[in-house]
Parts: C-alpha cells; sequence; structure tokens
C-alpha cells in the first residue's frame, strides 16, 4: 500500500490544531486509497443509506454480548461488513457463505487479522469446528421451515457446549413493507413464538427479543420488524 505524506488542515475551530491535524494525516497515511465498497454496499451508501445503517445495528446488537475472547461462526456472512464490525469485539470471528463473488467481495474489504472469510457450506464445515457464538442474521427466512430446522441443528452441532446461537429474521408483519430484493429471496418469515418453537426442538433454552431499527426490547412481537432468538443448551 503506497504511503500518503499528505498533512491535513484540522481547521480553526479546535483546541489543539496541530495534534488533530496529526492525527487527521495519519489517516491518509495509513488508508491512501481509502476502502473500495462492494456495489451492493454502495448502492446503499448512495440511496438507502438507513438501510445499511439498520443492517449494521444487528451485528451492533451481536456485539454488545459476546466477549472480547469468544471465536464467533456467522453463517451465511455475505459481504462481511457484519463481522469487520464483530471483529473488533470478539477474539476472532469466521464468516462463511456459499456465494464465491461476496466472500471476494469481504476480503477486498478486511483489514483485520482476527476476521476470516471462507467460501463454505456450513454442512461441509468440519465436525470438529466448534465456537464460543454461532450466528445466522438474515438467512433462516430464504428456507422452508424443514430446512430451517436442519440451519438449527447444524449451527448447534458446531456449537461449544456452553456457548450461545444466535438466529435474526424479519417478522411476517413486515414482509409486506420489505423491498422488492426481500420479498423475491424471503421464502419464510416467522411470528416470534412460532420462530421461538423452531429453535426450542433444537435447544433447551431461548431468550427471545424484538428489534425496530437500532432498539431491542422485550416489547409487543407483532409490532415489531425484526426478532432475535438467544439459544443454549443444545439438545442431544
Amino acid at each position: 500500500m503506497k504511503k500518503s505524506k499528505k498533512t491535513v488542515d484540522a481547521g480553526r475551530y479546535n483546541r489543539d490544531k496541530e495534534l488533530l491535524s496529526s492525527h487527521y494525516s495519519q489517516y491518509y497515511r495509513d488508508y491512501p486509497d481509502g476502502v473500495t465498497l462492494p456495489p451492493e454496499i454502495a448502492e446503499l451508501v448512495d440511496k438507502n443509506m438507513i438501510r445499511l445503517l439498520i443492517r449494521l445495528a444487528r451485528y451492533k446488537f451481536v456485539a454488545r454480548i459476546v466477549k472480547p475472547s469468544d471465536t464467533v461462526l456467522d453463517v451465511g456472512c455475505g459481504l462481511g461488513l457484519g463481522d469487520i464490525f464483530l471483529g473488533q469485539h470478539a477474539g476472532h470471528v469466521t464468516g462463511i457463505d456459499i456465494r464465491e463473488h461476496e466472500i471476494a467481495e469481504a476480503r477486498s474489504v478486511n483489514r483485520r487479522d482476527n476476521v476470516t472469510f471462507k467460501v463454505i457450506d456450513l454442512y461441509n464445515l468440519p465436525r470438529n469446528r466448534k465456537f464460543d457464538v454461532v450466528i445466522a442474521l438474515d438467512v433462516i427466512e430464504h428456507m422452508a421451515v424443514e430446512d430451517g430446522r436442519k440451519l438449527l441443528k447444524a449451527m448447534a452441532t458446531h456449537l461449544k457446549p456452553d456457548g450461545m446461537a444466535v438466529i435474526g429474521t424479519p417478522s411476517i408483519y413486515s414482509y409486506p413493507y420489505q423491498g422488492h430484493l426481500s420479498q423475491a429471496g424471503h421464502i419464510k418469515c416467522y411470528d416470534q413464538k412460532e420462530l421461538t418453537d423452531l429453535m426450542e426442538s433444537v435447544f433447551g433454552r431461548t431468550v427471545a427479543l424484538s428489534m425496530n431499527d437500532e432498539v431491542v426490547h422485550t416489547g409487543h412481537p407483532k409490532m415489531s420488524w425484526y426478532y432475535f432468538v438467544l439459544a443454549f443448551n443444545p439438545k442431544k
């Protein structure tokens, strides 16, 4: 990476202009070419920034509940921005997806040594790979119910005995208001209790939460756009 010698003017209205200028200039030295965003993310930056912020807010919630020492597996990581975010809060993050172009884009943006992206199907991941936290955000709604159950069982297989699984998915009540890409891709959106019942067929304990924009709460699930369900104690 080519280093820049650019000096950035910090402006007039600051207590320590020289110190600020030094910090700003360091950004240009460290990232002289910036970061080129994948087309899907670039489109959101250009036309629908709120959707991008809401998507990252889902990973922000996960970042709040992981430990700095945790190993995390993200199933269906897509373009990987969420995992790069999680890498700032967890010990190591592995993002997997079956779409090669998305993993390639994720790798092109990633600058973190503790974040790894792999093209692999969850069902082909070696069974001895165990993680503290296994997450799948915006994945289960792309599957029929029995395929969703299969997903949960596979996630449980790769969870340490004291680990935590996290499912995040749009609620069925948000479906009429979802964008055309979401409606084209979503096969099965859930009522919160329906999703919890499905997860309790695989895990011994669950905690269901609702989300509207960045706010995660225990309020009325039928008024929520998104659900998180935390799951523990995989059943034998």
